[in-house]
């Protein structure tokens, strides 16, 4: 267990001693380390971190900081780097100012303009039947086999098959996106080749997809440049690249998050099943729960305090989203899983401009996914503890053994 060490002065926490490494990847290896936030969070809602392989940032573990930074684009920018490096968090980013994620108002509106009609949450409404039958389908398969891997055999397929049709990917082409998204949220090397695939694939598809007339994603882009928006196809290709992974790889770990969560609370699942908790108030408390992104870091522009704490500008300052999501002070027993929870603003999908663009499509997807194990005859039940990315980025499960019970 981590050790942290308090300093106390006249019964109030004045300055605090961190023996903890939050990009240590030990701490990850059983899923994301609650009660290390927990303690953090009781010192404070701001802290410095100094990473042993030396990335300098502060780690911001409470909600209301957590919000501020999120919102206020002007005081924390998102140009310099949305997430934390492992050594100079100042250095240089790729892709800065060029796609969603790395941009601020007015070039990250007018981005998400241009795709924007995509992920309506009329649109998205649309999908419902068929993420339906995508997940009854997979669902089926695996309860023929009397059980398996349900993060690789579902959870991973199952987003991206429902989100081709208006990510413009063809249903003979998904196997190759789903092998290029899962590496781009590994380390190191295979992430940028991951990423790297990803966009040689719509850099390619650009010239076939130019005389069409904006039903998915490069078509809406292109219409957005015929239509007078100044964009590269450098800039198209680093957006698609930025939807792609973000829409495959929050659904999939949340969908394998909110199954680990209704496994290891019967009573909650239970519940749900009889019907005694509304669906869309059960995936907000799974998207709670399971918060697939660990962390997402803006830089300071400006001299500034956030929490009491001075943070100078330069500083990088990086949310850890599960934390806030478990502050006790926003919600009523954190710990705890609630389906029936209200109000829940959790920061799962970010918050601000860059609150998550596919966010209606997430919920979407998990409200088909939980109607399907809820209409099944039988139930799942683990098979063998989950096996855990050690990762610091992404909250992200390897392998989710689950085998066939009666329901």
């Amino acid at each position: 267990m981590t050790s942290l060490t308090f300093i106390e002065k006249q019964g109030a926490f004045l300055s605090v001693s961190l023996s903890v490494d939050l990009l240590d990847p030990a701490l990850y290896a059983n899923g994301n380390p609650y009660e290390v936030w927990r303690a953090m969070r009781q010192a404070g809602p701001v802290h410095h971190q100094e990473a042993r392989t030396g990335s300098r940032y502060w780690a911001v573990v409470g909600h209301e900081a957590g919000l501020r930074v999120l919102t206020e684009w002007k005081v924390f920018t998102s140009t310099r780097g949305a997430m934390l490096r492992e050594d100079d968090n100042s250095a240089p980013y790729p892709g800065a100012g060029k796609m969603p994620i790395l941009t601020d108002p007015p070039r990250h509106t007018e981005l998400r303009r241009a795709v924007a009609r995509l992920f309506t949450p009329r649109a998205v409404r649309s999908l419902g039947a068929l993420a339906g039958e995508v997940a009854g389908s997979l669902l089926g398969d695996l309860r023929a086999r009397g059980g398996g891997d349900f993060a690789t055999e579902v959870a991973a397929r199952f987003p991206l098959a429902v989100q081709a049709q208006i990510l413009g990917i063809p249903a003979e082409d998904v196997p190759l996106i789903l092998d290029a998204t899962g590496r781009s949220v590994d380390e190191g090397e295979d992430a940028a080749a991951g990423h790297h695939d990803v966009m040689a694939y719509f850099l390619k598809a650009i010239g076939a997809w130019r005389s069409q007339a904006g039903r998915d994603l490069i078509d809406a882009l292109l219409a957005a440049r015929a239509g007078g928006l100044p964009l590269s196809d450098e800039e198209i290709v680093l957006t698609c690249d930025n939807i792609v992974v973000a829409a495959s790889q929050t659904a999939q770990h949340a969908a394998s998050g909110s199954l680990l969560a209704l496994l290891e609370h019967p009573g909650m699942w239970r519940a749900l099943r009889e019907g005694r908790v509304d669906v869309g108030s059960a995936v907000e408390e799974l998207l709670r729960w399971s918060a697939p992104a660990t962390h997402v870091m803006r830089t300071a522009v400006c001299d500034t305090e956030l929490a009491g704490t001075p943070i100078r500008a330069g500083d990088a300052v990086a949310v850890w989203l599960p934390s806030a999501n478990r502050d006790g002070a926003v919600f009523t027993d954190p710990d705890e899983l609630v389906l029936d929870r209200s109000p829940n603003p959790h920061m799962t999908l970010g918050a601000g401009p860059h609150l998550c663009l596919g966010a209606a499509l997430v919920r979407v997807l998990l409200r088909a996914l939980l109607e399907e194990l809820i209409a099944a005859d039988t139930s799942l039940a683990l098979a063998a503890p989950p096996v855990w990315q050690s990762s610091w980025v992404i909250n992200r499960m390897r392998s989710l053994p689950v085998t066939v019970v009666a329901g």
